[in-house]
């Protein structure tokens, strides 16, 4: 296991090391914005932590009884689905290990290894607790633990018009570097369509796009492939005044238009937002994005101009519709939903 230092009985300057590690923490990427002062009750529970290479840290199925903060070095975070397939994802500097089973209170959900030398900082319970009460904090950790499951989760096929198959699940932050990577082209017509301006979208709107919590913004992507790139998602953002709304938008590859993974996306949407109570799509589209409303169009959209070259409209939640929505699918679909969202219970 990680050897800690600064045990019991060992002589220090607490308050000293204290403000140093406080200081260290706010430094790491989980705690970004959060102000020293905050960190402080946390810092002065934590213990160092340092780890050799292939050094074992968890291990899937055990009874959680503490977390890791990574300061340097990465660790091979490795779940095994009931399947017996291996999920391997990584953590780098500025992330936490094990937050997971400790907000559920139960058994660790992966194996977490040393990929090479690490250093960082070990909690237990007392500690986790402690760092709940940052303000902020259990949104962060709820959040980071969902985007964790989602990647657990073993996409599922769906066979579409012309017989093609794709693969559903949800968003992963990595995505966002798969979608720019990958051989998937995204004309300057398209972007324009679905983001209404001629630039191509920003980091920052990038990772609001990608990293999200599953509840309030719900993110489905279709890849070619299990393993393969992202070719389309859909989306919807919960309206903070009245959370039984929710804007819809998706996103097509140029190669995979025109057969019916828009339409199908609404239907996979249409699911989740059952799951999350919502009631009504809403939609507000360039009046040139004809692939986007004629995809609402069967569903009932009646159209009203927002502001120049722009349309809105409100629809009720659709029914997924037979085929390919049948009944197994439809729990399939609604199984992931589930899963991705309980992070706690």
């Amino acid at each position: 296991m990680p050897r800690a230092g600064g045990g019991p009985g060992q002589p220090r300057d607490a308050a000293g090391l204290t403000d140093v590690r406080a200081e260290e923490l706010a430094a790491l990427e989980v705690f970004a914005g959060c102000p020293v002062d905050d960190l402080v009750p946390l810092a002065a529970q934590l213990r160092p932590l340092t780890a050799a290479a292939r050094q074992l840290l968890m291990h899937q199925g055990e009874l959680a009884v503490s977390f890791l903060l990574i300061g340097s070095g990465r660790a091979e975070i490795i779940h095994t689905g009931v399947d017996g397939h291996d999920t391997v994802a990584e953590s780098t500097p500025g992330m936490i290990v094990g937050e997971i089973a400790l907000l559920r209170d139960g058994p660790r959900t992966a194996t977490a290894i040393a990929k090479e030398p690490l250093t960082g900082w070990v909690g237990g319970r007392e500690a986790f607790a402690t760092m709940l009460e940052i303000p902020g904090m259990v949104e962060k950790l709820l959040r980071i633990g969902r985007q964790r499951l989602a990647a657990f989760l073993t996409p599922i096929p769906v066979r579409l018009r012309d017989g093609i198959e794709m693969y559903l699940r949800p968003v992963l932050p990595g995505d966002n570097q798969r979608s720019t990577n990958d051989h998937v082209e995204f004309s300057s017509e398209t972007l324009y369509r679905r983001f209404q301006t001629p630039h191509n979208p920003t980091k920052s709107l990038m990772r609001y796009l990608f990293e999200v919590d599953y509840v309030h913004h719900f993110v489905w992507v279709m890849t070619d492939g299990p393993d393969g790139p992202v070719v389309a998602d859909a989306r919807f953002v919960r309206d903070e005044v009245d959370p039984s709304i929710a804007e819809v938008a998706f996103l097509v590859g140029d190669a995979y238009q025109g057969k019916g993974i828009g339409t199908f996306l609404l239907g996979a949407l249409a699911i989740a937002a059952d799951f999350h109570g919502v009631q009504h799509f809403s939609a507000r589209v360039l009046t040139e994005n004809y692939p986007m409303r004629a995809i609402l169009d069967q569903f009932g959209a009646v159209w009203h101009r927002d502001d120049l070259g722009v349309v809105t409209t409100i629809i009720d939640v659709p029914r997924p519709r037979k085929p390919p929505f049948t009944p197994g699918l439809v729990k399939q679909i609604r199984e992931m939903t589930l899963q991705v969202v309980r992070v706690v219970g």
